[in-house]
Formats: structure tokens, sequence, C-alpha cells
């Protein structure tokens, strides 16, 4: 259990500086009277909404746990383990991600709201959390399997926390870190991303999965 926990928050850890370039531009919109505590309110902000969504994910998983129809239960492990190994690849970069239509505007009306809530980093973070992310989804499907709501969670609390480094110090590590270390550290988070979603398989099959 401990070890699933110390993964999530690595995958976190290492997939959030493939978020640095989608995400890295908001920590510099705060303005605050202190930039780590601004930071700070901002990442518990988003940490905030992750385990919110994570609570959601594990009560909603809780009701395939609770109709006992082992065939369902087989087919979402399944589902979920081959939508984690495709955000997995996702995020390591062997999967491009696919242009959206209407994306453009959407991102337009995202800037301006954010742009809104420049001196609340903590409503900042929060707003930041519910925004379309492949790692988040990866997780969230984790959240699912959990079966429970706290532990969902938990899994997202766990993840979020593996993100602050990375989206702290933002601003200086897009300068600091190359593109090429970015997308190496990318690529080791995928890898954890899709031997998670192998296990998820597997137990669906009962190997590994101890009642």
């Amino acid at each position: 259990m401990i070890l699933k926990y110390l993964l999530i928050t690595l995958a976190g850890f290492l997939g959030s500086y493939h978020c640095i370039g989608m995400c890295g531009f908001i920590p510099p919109l705060i303005v605050y009277r202190s930039w780590f505590l601004g930071n700070v309110l901002y990442s518990a902000g988003r940490i905030f909404t992750y385990s919110f969504l994570g609570f959601i994910a594990g009560y909603l998983g809780m009701f395939f746990h609770s109709f006992q129809f082992q065939l369902l239960q087989k087919g979402l492990s399944i589902f979920l383990g081959i939508g984690m190994i495709f955000f997995g690849l996702q995020v390591a970069g062997s999967i491009k991600e696919k242009g959206v239509i209407g994306l453009d505007l959407i991102f337009a009306t995202i800037a301006e709201i954010l742009s809104k809530f420049r001196k609340n980093p903590f409503f900042l973070g929060m707003f930041n959390g519910f925004l379309p992310c492949p790692l988040v989804y990866a997780f969230l499907m984790q959240a699912v399997f959990e079966k429970d709501p706290l532990k969902g969670a938990a899994v997202m609390l766990f993840f979020g926390l593996g993100t602050v480094p990375a989206m702290l110090f933002a601003s200086k590590l897009f300068q600091i870190i190359s593109p090429r270390l970015r997308k190496r550290l990318s690529s080791f988070a995928g890898i954890i991303i899709i031997l998670l979603g192998v296990w998820m398989i597997l137990r669906a099959f009962g190997i590994g999965h101890h009642h």
C-alpha cells in the first residue's frame, strides 16, 4: 500500500515536468504579498481539487463493487487499465496529443478567467485543478479502481503532492530544465502509469490480488 502511494507521488513528481509546458505559465500570474506563500496556496488549491475529484471517482467506483457483478468489475478493470496505459504512452510522448476543435477558444477563455484570480492563488489553483490533463485523467482512473471515496481522494492527494516541486518553481524550472530532460522525466512518469495500468489488467484476471 505504501509502495503504491510512493509510486503515485513519484509519477506525479516526474510527470509534472511534462505539465510545465501546459500549466507552467499559471504560477507566474500570481500576485501575492509573498511569492512562496502565494505558490503554496496555489498548489494547495490544486491538491484540493484533485482530492475532491478523487473522492468522487472513488465514490463512483464503489457502485461497481456493491453491484457484485464480477464480469462488470473485470471489464471495468481492463478498460481502466487500457486507459492508463494509453495516457501513460501519451505522457511518455509515444502518442501525440491530438488537437481538439475550438481548443484555442477554450484556452483563451481560461486565460481570461485565470487573470481574474491572480490575487487569490488558492482559487487560482482550484480552477487549475479542473483543466484537462492526461496525467490527471490517468490517476482519476486509478481512483475509480480504488472503489472507495477516501482511498480515491488519497490517490489524488499523493499525486498532487508529487506535482508541488515542479509547479512551485515552474517559472524558474522552465528556464533551467532543458526540453530534452523534461521529455526524459515525462518518459519515466509514463512508464510508471503504464505499469499501474498493467497491474489493473492483471488484477482483472485475479493475478496479484488477494482477498
